[in-house]
């Protein structure tokens, strides 16, 4: 049984989950996954926000959905950001417990160390007693397996990093590129943490560039962002691309834009899409980015809110076409270590497999 978020909204966690959840190599091994979804789909959400009690009604209904369906399960997969893990994540945890249930927790991000030190001491001592009873524990950053290992005492044969998957169809052969038009390109959640109106601020006075945004746009930041990208002819918002579709939808431009300094980010999936399509990514020096983006190499990183920097990043890559061609290949060589294959089919599967056998 896999816990987790699925789409809408659209994003990196509720996309990754998803493919995961489909993959054909979980079939070959003739395992059935049934799912419980824990998205809240009436809007976005954002970081810090305190529970309301429709999120409270919802946990207890996710609870008990999963309370349903545990016995039945060979194994618990739970798909889990840092304030889920650490509020319903605890029930459906100790109901795995009492099932006898193996149990696998996915950590989504790298803000889970500082999530962890706001919580009350008995808290902590509970959440970390549930993490050491795991099976497995899958952080999706190579520097939040360090932290469970040695800031949180867990075993080290048990925390496996596990980052986003790239579906194997995506990752096809490094197609020539005619020439560079200045066509940039943002996909994601259109809020100011990830940096849109750092792109605003760098391209809305026109040039050579432009930058197509698609996205859902947060309440918050809505009347802003649609006003702003108003003013100029540079710069256009044309939706929610289709989940199924984002590498093709990024495959038409010639860089990805992402000066995110969103704090829950991780690795996120528009990049590794991207770098897939074979389109080079201009991001942020921003937690654990630079572990997947190595500057000069398979992207270019620039510092958060630096729209000047920003900018001279993107008219270096389209004025050095040797430096463009050696990101594009780069990048599209780095991303076969996320495929599907090797992350579902080579990892994730059979360690699966295994528990549900014992």
């Amino acid at each position: 049984m896999l816990v987790g978020p699925s789409p809408p909204p659209v994003g990196g966690d509720t996309v990754s989950t998803s493919i995961i959840a489909r993959s054909r190599y979980w079939d070959e091994r003739e395992i059935e996954v049934m799912r419980v979804s824990t998205t809240a789909h009436d809007r976005l959400r954002l970081a810090g926000e305190p529970l309301s009690l429709r999120d409270v009604a919802r946990g207890c209904r996710i609870v008990g959905r999963v309370f349903s369906l545990l016995p039945r399960a060979g194994a618990l997969l739970l798909w889990t950001n840092s304030r889920f893990l650490c509020t319903a994540g605890i029930p459906i945890l100790l109901l795995a417990r009492i099932f006898r249930v193996p149990s696998v927790i996915k950590m989504f991000g790298t803000s889970f160390p500082d999530y962890f030190v706001t919580l009350e001491h008995s808290h902590r001592r509970a959440v970390l007693r549930l993490l050491r009873g795991a099976d497995f524990i899958l952080p999706e950053t190579g520097v939040l397996a360090k932290w469970f290992v040695r800031e949180a005492g867990l075993d080290a044969s048990r925390v496996l990093h596990l980052p986003n998957v790239i579906p194997d169809a995506l990752i096809g052969p490094l197609t020539d590129r005619e020439g560079i038009s200045g066509r940039c390109v943002f996909v994601g959640q259109i809020k100011r943490e990830k940096g849109v109106f750092d792109i605003i601020e760098a391209f809305g006075a026109g040039g050579a560039f432009r930058c197509d945004f698609y996205g859902p746009i947060v309440a918050r930041d809505r009347e802003q962002f649609l006003s702003e990208i108003s003013k100029s002819e540079a710069l256009s918002y044309q939706g929610i691309a289709d989940p199924e579709k984002v590498g093709e939808t990024i495959g038409r431009y010639d860089m990805l834009l992402l000066p995110t300094y969103h704090g829950g980010e991780g690795y996120p999936a528009v990049i590794l899409e991207a770098f897939a399509a074979g389109v080079p990514v201009v991001t942020t020096r921003w937690r654990s980015i630079p572990e997947i983006v190595e500057d000069g190499v398979t992207g270019l990183l620039v510092h958060v809110e630096s729209p000047g920097e920003l900018r001279a990043a993107v008219e270096r890559l389209a004025a050095d076409h040797a430096l463009y061609t050696r990101v594009r290949k780069g990048a599209h060589y780095f991303v076969r270590s996320f495929s599907e294959e090797r992350i579902v089919g080579g990892m994730l599967v059979p360690r699966v497999e295994r528990l549900i056998i014992d």
